[in-house]
């Protein structure tokens, strides 16, 4: 009984944790206890779908971890990967133009992209999750979208996916809601994840202010 008390209190806790890193626990405690079977013998159908699907969206994103690479083509209908693209910082920005909530954030983020990030070598990246080609093109002319690498998945690149068995760009990165934004280092390591477009510069600014520092003689 005590088992069961403190393990769903720490889960209840840490899956929707109220800072941002603080899911790495409920990560440890789904790959420790939940996908050992040690707690099988009380929870019921629902809870652990609901515990199961959040422990496997959540184990590829860990602030520290490498993010996970994905394929996507561009406007021109370019393939490429996440990897291949290069700089000291990249912001991946999931959103769709058909959400009412992206067409409001979007052009706030591109303003602080191109006032100030895009100077300082920053990547941006912008996914769309849904919503549709042509909306999605039509949403990046009319607010003037320039210089973001603009991808997207067609249907058949997520049925391959999915027919081999792998986990979408949306478990990888937890995408259940838009936008969202991730900050990845050169590497690919995930510093912080769904920040509003405020905290993503004010993070960005401490980055790079530390990396100027360190620059210095």
């Amino acid at each position: 009984e005590m088992f069961k008390f403190l393990l769903s209190t720490l889960t209840d806790k840490y899956i929707n944790p109220t800072y941002m890193g603080q899911d790495a626990v409920f990560v440890y405690l789904f790959e420790k206890y939940y996908l050992t079977g040690q707690a099988d013998s009380w929870m019921n159908e629902k809870y652990k779908k609901f515990i199961y699907d959040r422990g496997y969206s959540l184990m590829g994103n860990i602030i520290g971890t490498q993010g996970a690479d994905f394929a996507f083509i561009d406007t021109a209908g370019k393939p490429s990967t996440l990897y291949a693209i290069n700089g000291p910082y990249t912001i991946i920005c999931f959103w769709d133009p058909s959400c009412s909530h992206c067409q409001e954030e979007v052009p706030r983020l591109d303003s602080l992209f191109q006032e100030k990030w895009k100077k300082q070598g920053v990547k941006l990246v912008g996914m769309m999750t849904e919503g549709g080609k042509e909306p999605w093109i039509k949403f990046i002319k009319d607010h003037n979208l320039k210089d973001w690498i603009h991808v997207y998945q067609t249907q058949a690149m997520k049925d391959a996916v999915a027919t081999a068995g792998k986990p979408g760009f949306r478990q990888l990165y937890d995408v259940y809601q838009t936008p969202m934004l991730y900050l990845l280092d050169k590497d690919k390591r995930i510093i912080a994840k769904k920040l509003s477009y405020q905290q993503m510069d004010d993070l960005l600014k401490v980055k790079l202010q530390a990396t100027t520092a360190l620059k210095m003689p």
